[in-house]
């Protein structure tokens, strides 16, 4: 009875997502699948030496907002993810700010990321230059 009493209580503590992430990230998976699959793969992974993994980035982690930035105006140069340097382009999605922040929160929930703060449009419209 101990043993199940510990289980249930470290699994209640456990920190559950905002029903407002949850809807987010569930909007971002759908735009994921529309606009970034193609390079970076349904599992995350991205294409060796072409298009950088999105599972278990650390650039996301460490450049948060140079993220969002790219997400919504496209990326070009050099960036080193997971010891990897990756010199491609990526265009322009054309996405909304809701679509940046829908997709930023699925991709920080999604291949072993996890960030339980919820990215709004207000902080993505912070981000973005005007």
């Amino acid at each position: 009875i101990t043993i199940l009493i510990l289980i249930l209580s470290c699994k209640s503590s456990e920190k559950k997502a905002s029903p407002e992430l949850k809807s987010s990230i569930s909007e971002g998976e759908k735009v994921y699948q529309t606009f970034c699959i193609n390079c970076h793969m349904a599992n995350g992974e991205g294409i060796e030496v072409a298009y950088p993994p999105l599972a278990n980035s650390d650039y996301l982690e460490n450049n948060l907002k140079a993220s969002i930035i790219g997400i919504k105006n496209g990326m070009k140069g050099e960036i080193t993810v997971n010891g990897k340097t990756y010199n491609n382009v990526m265009t322009p999605m054309g996405l909304s700010n809701q679509e940046v922040a829908d997709v930023t929160n699925y991709i920080l929930n999604s291949w072993g990321n996890k960030n339980d703060t919820l990215i709004t449009v207000k902080e993505v419209s912070k981000i973005l230059p005007k």
